[in-house]
């Protein structure tokens, strides 16, 4: 027991007295690096470049995918262009069977595009798909894709150019889905213009309610140029028949018109104003006139191709007076001639006639006749009221608006 005591001491008496001097000769790095392993930079690089190179092979295998997917999407497509051409339309529905499973798990490149299952449908006669709205609301789409356009769609556009579609339709017994099927694959050549006209005309085939609204809503548009809202302008001569005491003191009367019109939604609204004089009937060198300007608010009762119809009501003012007979209005010798303004009131009515068909602007002749008061105690010491009648030239300026559907030729219409 002693001894082993003794070598106890002897060991700590060692470490006492040579540990600071094994501290200081040791650096505490180099006794850290037997516990910490300093990085190989080599090994480093390596597992950089291994990274690397693994992304490279993921990117140069989904390439290799992209460029199978694209190789296997043109060749079904070039086979069905192919049998289509031949008018091997059994081995075509079998191709195309195959080629929508691959579409279903391609993930770029694809066989079919919206379009082209509306034209593949056409030639494997699945009429009963291409009538069904809830199928193609989703396919139609405004351009025509895909590299089949060289075969399909040029064949199909020669079949409804000749006519050939129309007589394959026949094989649809329901009348409204085969209009329907025709103006759909019409519609992948035609504007909207050119659609909407087929609806026009094969309007009362389509008797499928649902049918009739898709199509309108998704293709119709149609503009004409708009009867109820427009300006016009008018020029003319008169013929006045003054009636009552004005007819003692003078006779018939020729005047000259001019009217500004703006016609809102049938309403009329014009601005107008005459001139008109005749020799006093009393034996003198007076001439008498009367000017007016007035404002006639009224209606379009007729509106045909050729004829409108407006009739009016009038309220305005007017002013008469006397003048030298061969002196002007502004001659000195006139300042002393009696003059009267007065307000008017009257009715009347107008009858636009064209001869040509509606265009942008639309030229006319305008008959109008009507009543109007006059009052001239001041001059001609007698009132009354005039009957007029004149023949014009009317031109107005139409702008286009879109034209809605009419369902009116529906008892219930389209819900």
């Amino acid at each position: 027991m002693l001894h082993r005591f003794s070598l106890f001491v002897f060991f700590l008496s060692v470490v006492a007295f040579c540990g600071p001097s094994f501290a200081d000769d040791v650096p505490l790095d180099s006794v850290m690096h037997l516990f910490v392993q300093n990085p190989d930079t080599n090994t480093s690089k390596k597992l950089d470049f291994d990274e690397t190179s693994a992304k490279a092979k993921i990117v140069a295998n989904y390439r290799d995918s992209l460029e199978k997917e694209r190789f296997y999407a043109m060749y079904y497509r070039n086979t069905i262009e192919d049998l289509l051409n031949k008018g091997e339309i059994e081995r075509l529905k079998t191709v195309v069977e195959e080629a929508d499973f691959f579409d279903r798990n391609a993930s770029t490149f694809h066989v079919f595009y919206a379009n082209d299952i509306l034209v593949i449908k056409y030639f494997l006669k699945d009429y009963d798909f291409l009538a069904q709205v809830d199928y193609i609301k989703d396919l139609l789409n405004s351009s025509i894709h895909a590299d089949m356009r060289s075969a399909l769609y040029r064949t199909l556009k020669r079949e409804i150019e000749t006519g050939k579609i129309e007589e394959n339709l026949r094989e649809v017994p329901n009348e409204s889905d085969r209009v329907f099927v025709y103006i759909i694959l019409n519609s992948l050549f035609e504007n909207k213009k050119g659609v909407s006209q087929l609806i026009e005309k094969y309007k009362y085939q389509l008797t499928d309610e649902k049918q009739l609204y898709f199509l309108v809503t998704r293709f119709w548009q149609k503009e004409d140029f708009d009867t109820k809202n427009y300006a016009a302008f008018s020029w003319g001569a008169a013929i006045i028949k003054p009636v009552g005491s004005l007819a003692d003191k003078v006779g018939w009367m020729p005047g000259m018109y001019i009217g500004i019109d703006f016609i809102r939604n049938d309403f009329l609204y014009e601005w107008f104003m005459d001139i008109n004089g005749c020799q006093n009937k009393e034996p003198d060198s007076l001439q008498f006139y009367d000017m007016r300007w007035d404002f006639n608010f009224g209606y379009t009762f007729i509106k045909n191709k050729n004829v409108f119809f407006y009739g009016y009501a009038t309220v305005g003012f007017g002013m008469n007076a006397f003048n030298i007979r061969g002196k002007s209005v502004g001659d000195k010798a006139n300042d002393d001639m009696p003059y009267q303004f007065y307000p008017a009131f009257g009715a009347g009515a107008i009858v636009d006639l064209f001869f040509t068909d509606k265009g942008r602007i639309h030229n006319g002749l305008r008959f109008r006749t009507g009543i109007r008061s006059i009052f001239s105690g001041d001059v001609l010491k007698a009132s009354g009221v005039r009957l007029y009648a004149s023949i014009e030239w009317t031109f107005r300026e139409y702008s286009k608006k879109q034209v809605d559907f009419d369902y009116s030729f529906r008892e219930k219409g389209v819900k």
